[in-house]
């Protein structure tokens, strides 16, 4: 008997969960009527199954609706998705206090719960990226350069001469993490292996408290989220590596106030203090750890796919050797020279077209109801996006979409300069780093370093796929998100000459 009523009492509360998580979609449906809804007719099953990957229902849903809303759904919400260059420029240009990007990438990565308050309500690193960051490459494009060079050089310097497999995904990732924090927190802290293998692990850490987030109602994530969440171990963690380098950097403006002539740091951490902002070591910790999360992961995948499409279209080395080792001739390892990587370039963009991170893009909240020129209303409350990988397969825009044609962008570009054609270059049809004013801010440093990284790499090594290993790299999937399988190895060896 008591065995029945615990049971009962089993159901009752499955049927109590199964409400809580049916309600808001259903209640938010009814005001989405207008939308077509793509996927299984049981919208909870679907939500389920889109846990597991996006980018098979999203390209149905762009196959039957293309240039017109659809929408999917979540657990709790629904995601409206929408393609064509009319409905982004309605997405893009719409005023913040009504579509949000800030709140729809706080949401959707839980952001106050997961890197802190201060993070998700003031992300004044953004404009500091812009102001900052993007106005020195010029001048960080040798130190990027550097530090790439080095990395690989103590990868794969040991090795001999004959083929030797590395596991592309964990090679790459080191390079990316110590270039990147060589311009965020310059050097001997770049090079220290645990605090990049820490930066690392917050990433994956952060990512995943925000999927065990998703699995609850959005009332309860304030309640939750400190036994779901390690943001205070995070930050305690990354105060012990970062704390004697910002009292360093302390110190050093004690001397300058003082008068005496000192060589200040030029990197994101000093710009962050002299912002003036934040000046606890936690709150400057929180800050450095938000840009390691945004910056190293999505780089070092789409840069690990391209080097995979290298090693399995060696074909295409020498022509890419043939201008790398002209141009670094002309102008040495320099922006210049990075610039002038018309091949390079279109290789990398090719490889971001067909390996993309994300089958999302854009992302935004609704704060306010919207309403498209064609009358469609998308409530306050729900999401946003565009569909990248479906638009990047599009044999309207792009011809023979399917094929991996890595200079497409060079024959696109012609004999002039058409700044349409570079990789940081935002449009409707190319949608990598987003689209509109909100746009990935970081965009044009990740392509100096993938640039500058791929480059490196055609000029030392030479690369091939084990026999039998397919053409296009395998992926794992999880939400919207895609990465390569990080167990994916491909066969590398010095290059005989190098210039």
């Amino acid at each position: 008997m008591f065995s029945d009523a615990s049971q009962e009492v089993r159901l009752l509360v499955s049927a109590g969960l199964a409400g809580i998580i049916a309600l808001p979609l259903f209640l938010q449906s009814r005001k989405l009527s207008a939308i077509p809804t793509v996927g299984s007719t049981n919208t909870w099953a679907s939500a389920i199954k889109n846990l597991k990957g996006t980018s098979g229902i999203i390209q149905e849903g762009y196959n039957k609706y293309k240039n017109a809303p659809f929408k999917i759904p979540t657990l709790y919400d629904w995601i409206v998705i929408v393609s064509g260059p009319k409905l982004l420029d309605e997405v893009r240009t719409a005023p913040d206090d009504q579509l949000s990007a800030i709140e729809g990438t706080n949401d959707f990565f839980k952001i106050a719960f997961t890197m802190g308050q201060q993070v998700a309500n003031n992300p004044y690193h953004f404009s500091i990226i812009k102001t900052q960051l993007n106005r020195k490459l010029a001048t960080l494009c040798p130190i990027i350069e550097d530090e790439i060079s080095v990395t690989l050089s103590e990868m794969f310097s040991s090795q001999g001469d004959g083929w030797k497999p590395v596991v592309a995904l964990t090679a790459i990732r080191k390079v990316v993490a110590r270039a990147s924090n060589r311009i965020f927190v310059g050097l001997p802290l770049c090079r220290n292996s645990d605090w990049l293998e820490f930066g690392l692990q917050y990433a994956v850490d952060s990512m995943v408290s925000a999927a065990k987030l998703d699995l609850f109602p959005r009332f309860m994530w304030p309640l939750i989220a400190n036994f779901i969440t390690s943001t205070g171990n995070h930050v305690g963690r990354g105060i012990e590596f970062l704390g004697p380098t910002i009292r360093e950097r302390q110190n050093i403006a004690d001397r300058v106030r003082s008068g005496e002539v000192v060589d200040i740091p030029d990197d994101f951490l000093q710009w962050l203090m002299d912002n003036g902002t934040e000046s606890t070591e936690g709150e400057i910790t929180q800050r450095i750890l938000s840009m390691v999360f945004a910056s190293v992961h999505a780089t070092a995948s789409t840069l690990m796919r391209a080097v995979y499409d290298l090693a399995a279209y060696p074909e295409y080395l020498e022509p890419l050797r043939e201008e790398v080792d002209a141009v670094v001739r002309q102008d040495g390892w320099t922006k210049a020279a990075i610039d002038k990587m018309y091949k390079i370039e279109s290789f990398l963009k090719e490889s971001h077209r067909l390996g993309g991170a994300s089958s999302l893009v854009m992302l935004h909240k609704v704060l306010k109801d919207f309403t498209f020129s064609d009358g469609r209303v998308i409530p306050r409350g729900c999401s946003i996006a565009a569909p990248s990988c479906a638009v990047h397969h599009d044999e309207e825009i792009y011809e023979k979409p399917e094929i991996f044609d890595p200079f497409r962008y060079v024959r696109l570009r012609g004999d002039g300069y058409d700044i349409k054609q570079q990789m940081v270059s935002l449009s409707s049809d190319f949608l990598t780093f987003g689209h509109g004013k909100h746009a990935c801010p970081g965009r044009f440093v990740a392509a100096v370093i993938q640039k500058t990284a791929l480059a490196r790499i055609v000029s030392s090594y030479d690369l091939k796929l084990e026999d039998g290993a397919p053409a296009s790299c395998k992926t794992v999937e999880f939400g919207i998100f895609i990465n390569p399988d990080p167990t994916t190895t491909i066969l590398l060896r010095k290059r005989s000459f190098v210039p």
